[in-house]
């Protein structure tokens, strides 16, 4: 290989890893939280919308539990039949 071949394959490595790292993605920011309603009506509505999910999100993390303990049971039961 040449010298002028040379020092053209290496601008090209040189212009391909800058464009490379140029166009690279932002990472995206955390979790945007939604805007803060502003009139009463809209406080009211998502005072209404959070009243209904946070029992919501409660009895999900339960249903796990309730889960894991009945598998629990049923396997004593099976261990006392044997």
């Amino acid at each position: 290989m040449t010298t002028r071949s040379s020092h053209v394959l290496l601008l090209v490595y040189l212009v391909l890893i800058a464009g490379m790292l140029g166009c690279q993605r932002e990472t995206p920011a955390e979790k945007a939280q939604p805007p803060q309603p502003t009139s009463t009506v809209d406080r009211a509505a998502q005072q209404a919308v959070d009243a209904i999910k946070t029992p919501m999100d409660e009895a999900r993390g339960v249903e796990g539990t309730l889960e894991k303990n009945a598998e629990r049971t049923a396997d004593k039961v099976k261990e006392a039949g044997q």
